[in-house]
């Protein structure tokens, strides 16, 4: 198949990630009014506990799938094998954790009273038989997945604005999130026909993919254990508030780190082909510049979360919020941890067929994050729990980046990096000057931030940065062709 632009396959995945972040946010202020906080409760119970069976359902495939269709997209034949083995292999976790989830939510009498509700988010575990976005990030179709998203969610809050009025409106709002969630599969199954073929000479063979998915799905359920650690230990040693302080908080870092990671998570697919096809120095041409374009990402926004958290944490969450403030700065580094771990540690052993090895960083995070939380939490509540996360996730991913340093070289150059840093010093100061020329009002976080981007690109471009000037460059051509 044709190589997709890199560059416009980034673009695509930070709108559909971005938007996909931003989602719940513009939901959640027309919902939270209309259901209330009970309404709004029932449903995210319901969502959270069937959530855990997708998980278990989608085995390791989100991360593994990508990888396996990259490297074998040579024919349609090839493409065709391995899709349908890795699809029969979803087929069959999916039908058993459904099973397993009705029997579950029908027989325990703790669901007596909410089985309607937790029958309709069962949907979304039905529906993951045509989870495959995994299929297309192989194929590099980024403005398929993107498109596609973006109308079924703009769909799915038009039908919420239509159809939930009332406060007992709340299982017709649980069957739109569901499809809003999960409705995306639907169109994958139909768009199928035009990349591969029910015949395949020869079977399949399904044993070679069943330890690398059962690996990174026990990855998955480690890290899922203990960054739900902090919360559930939040609660019993304080209370349900210091948990919503902690949790959003975390939820802002997140909603940074998505959008990040989005411009350089379209590179997966292509480094996984490179390392089936022996390609070393074409995977690390794409390895160091997927970390240039990261670098110059996570820093600044790691460095203006910690700068501006006073305003965002309002802004954003209200004024109730204030004493997230603190846990938002501890936090903020994550961004950028969070970053590496994902591209030179995920990205890389996954593509190198060492899965086993994210295992263990993710147990080695899980000891760090129990230990640190009995220590901390105690004594500084929810900047205790932010403080562990940190530790343990910078745990993580010196893990990650010792295993997989064998595998990639890094080019940086030293230019690139005073380039960076001389930006970063910039942008500091733009802040601090924003901060006090400025009024107090959450609101100032908008100009604030606006004119410490420019601040900091500017003094990419003064400093001519590389990877900056290579993107201005490849603009200029484009345009030039257009014309």
């Amino acid at each position: 198949m044709k190589k997709k632009s890199l560059a416009v396959n980034s673009i695509f995945n930070m709108a559909y990630k971005g938007f996909t972040a931003l989602f719940p946010l513009v939901t959640t202020t027309y919902i939270s009014r209309i259901l209330l906080a009970d309404g709004v409760g029932k449903v995210a119970y319901a969502n959270t506990i069937a959530a855990w069976f997708v998980m278990l359902a989608s085995l390791g495939l989100p991360s593994y799938g990508v990888k396996a269709i990259a490297q074998n997209n040579r024919t349609k034949e090839e493409r065709s094998r391995t899709f349908l083995e890795l699809f029969f292999i979803n087929l069959c976790a999916t039908l058993l954790c459904t099973i397993s989830y009705y029997l579950f939510v029908s027989m325990l009498p703790h669901f007596a009273g909410r089985r309607t509700l937790f029958w309709i988010s069962g949907l979304s575990l039905f529906l993951n038989i045509f989870n495959i976005d995994w299929f297309y990030q192989g194929l590099e179709e980024y403005r398929y997945i993107a498109t596609r998203s973006f109308l079924v969610k703009i769909l799915s809050f038009a039908a919420m604005l239509a159809f939930v009025k009332k406060q007992e409106d709340y299982l017709i709002y649980a069957f739109i999130l569901c499809i809003a969630t999960a409705g995306n599969n639907l169109p994958n199954a139909w768009n199928l026909k035009k990349y591969i073929t029910l015949s395949v000479p020869g079977g399949l063979s399904l044993r070679q993919h069943i330890r690398p998915v059962l690996i990174l799905l026990a990855s998955t359920i480690a890290t899922e254990i203990y960054t739900m650690l902090d919360t559930v230990m939040l609660e019993y040693f304080h209370s349900d508030t210091f948990v919503g302080y902690y949790s959003n908080a975390v939820k802002i870092v997140r909603m940074t780190y998505t959008v990040v990671i989005a411009l350089v998570a379209v590179f997966y697919p292509r480094i996984s082909m490179y390392f089936k096809q022996n390609n070393d120095a074409a995977a690390n041409q794409l390895i160091s510049r997927g970390t240039k374009i990261l670098l110059l990402l996570a820093a600044p926004a790691s460095v203006g979360l910690l700068l501006t958290a006073e305003y965002i944490v309002p802004l954003l969450l209200g004024g109730s919020f204030l004493p997230s403030v603190g846990t938002l700065r501890i936090l903020s580094v994550l961004v950028l941890i969070f970053s590496v771990s994902y591209f030179l540690g995920h990205v890389i052993l996954t593509a190198a067929g060492k899965e086993r090895l994210i295992l263990y960083a993710a147990l080695t995070g899980a000891l760090i994050n129990a230990a640190a939380n009995i220590l901390l939490i105690p004594s500084l509540k929810q900047d205790g729990a932010a403080i562990a996360s940190v530790l343990s996730e910078t745990g993580v991913m010196l893990v990650l980046l010792y295993h997989s340093r064998k595998y990639y070289r890094l080019d940086i150059g030293r230019r690139y990096t005073g380039s960076l840093l001389f930006a970063l010093v910039l942008l500091v100061l733009c802040v601090s000057a924003a901060k006090r020329l400025g009024s107090s009002s959450p609101v100032s976080a908008i100009p604030i931030i606006a004119a410490s981007a420019v601040c900091y690109f500017a003094a990419l471009l003064v400093t001519k940065n590389d990877t900056i000037t290579g993107f201005i460059v490849k603009i200029k051509d484009s345009l030039r062709k257009r014309h």
